[in-house]
This record gives C-alpha cells, structure tokens and sequence, in this order.
C-alpha cells in the first residue's frame, strides 16, 4: 500500500483556527517559524513526519489525526519487499515505510525514511528519543551543536529534545531506520 498524506496544510489551518490560535502563536509552540507555519498551511512546503508531530504537539492534537484509521491487527509481520510506505505528498522527496503496528497503543514508532539529499537542514525539537541506523547513503546529524558524520553502518541514539537537524550528505538518497519515542505515527 502506497499512502499518501493528503491536505495536510488544510488539516493544520483546521485546528489551528479550531483552537483560536494565531500563526504566530504556533510558531512559537512548535518552535518553527511563522512563515514556515504559513507556508505549510498554504501547501508550499510539505513539513518531514517529525515536524508535523511538533506541530500536532503545539496543537494539542496526536499526529495520528493526519492519518486515516484503520483497525490494525494485534501482530504486525513487515516482510521483505512489502510496500507499506508512507509519503506527506505525492511528489514529496521524504518516504516512510512504517515496519510497527500503528496507533496510540505502540510505545515506539519503528520506519525506514528513504530521504533524498538536502541543501540546508531543518532544526527540530520533538519529546522522547530517537535511534537511527543509517542503511544506505550518508548523513550528518547536528544535535545540540556537535555534528556527526554517519554512513551505512552507523547508529546513533539521542534524546531528541535537544535541538537536531538531519542533513543528507550523499550524492542520492539515504535509507536510515529509525526507532523514535513516543509513537509518532
């Protein structure tokens, strides 16, 4: 299954404006910039799946609320080669391919981000932990000022709290798995 997120910048003006909030005051809560805010709001900018739980966080909301409900079984088999994959838009350069269970019941969100590379990287905040084995490709991890260079074989593992940033370093895409708390998705 190829899923796509759609209208998610509609989605976020939705509750937003449900919650009587301003742009700039999501900005703030979510730590990104009000045109940032505006211009995903607007569909220019598709936010990655972290900044999207950031900004369903300063919302009050769960970012499942951005993903169709489906009744998921109790046991969840990814195999090789399935095509659970998980995009915020169709010509997005970001895919996910969610490997757990989905849902508010997970403790953990387990994916594969296949990320094209990237000029400048996007700093974000988000509660809980991350770990990431980089698969293929190459990365470089800002996180609380130092950088850290990760090619195929590289983990990391951070309280993702501190401010990071994500940047991809090769000449094509880099598949990272990732561990992250709490469920994001």
């Amino acid at each position: 299954m190829d899923e796509v997120v759609g209208n998610v910048g509609r989605l976020v003006r939705r509750l937003r404006r449900r919650r009587r909030m301003r742009i700039a005051e999501l900005a703030r809560d979510s730590g990104y910039s009000p045109s940032f805010i505006s211009q995903v709001e607007s569909g220019r900018t598709v936010p990655s799946l972290s900044a999207l739980a950031q900004i369903a966080s300063a919302l009050g909301s769960d970012l499942t609320d951005f993903f169709p409900r489906s009744a998921e079984p109790r046991v969840r088999v990814a195999r090789a080669g399935d095509v659970n994959r998980l995009r915020m838009a169709p010509s997005a350069t970001e895919e996910y391919t969610i490997l757990n269970r989905r849902g508010l019941e997970s403790p953990f969100t387990a994916l594969v981000h296949r990320i094209y590379p990237t000029h400048e990287p996007v700093y974000e905040r988000h509660p809980g932990e991350r770990f990431a084995l980089v698969l293929s490709g190459a990365a470089r991890l800002a996180i609380g000022g130092r950088h850290y260079e990760l090619g195929p074989g590289d983990a990391i593992h951070y309280a993702s709290h501190t401010q990071h940033a994500l940047q991809i370093v090769s000449n094509g895409p880099a598949e990272i798995l990732w561990f992250v708390t709490p469920a994001i998705v």
